[in-house]
């Protein structure tokens, strides 16, 4: 630092998905597949998986907001 002072340090979190665009895409893609569901078999799973991913294809427009979308601030009370 004392090289380069036009660097500046900054501290980040260790995770923070909610900063991370696709970590709002697979949250979706994850309910939709898989919340609150058993599944048999793998084949099951992948096939309730490629569903979930076949809408999502046809809502594009959803992913775009998710990705694109500011992430939700949390407000503590």
């Amino acid at each position: 630092m004392r090289e380069n002072p036009h660097l500046e340090f900054q501290r980040l979190p260790s995770y923070s998905p909610q900063l991370n665009p696709i970590e709002r895409f697979w949250k979706k893609l994850r309910r939709r597949a898989t919340h609150n569901r058993l599944f048999d078999t793998l084949a099951d799973l992948k096939a309730s998986i490629r569903a979930s991913l076949c809408y999502f294809q046809a809502v594009r427009h959803k992913v775009k907001s998710l990705i694109e979308g500011r992430p939700k601030r949390k407000t503590s009370k």
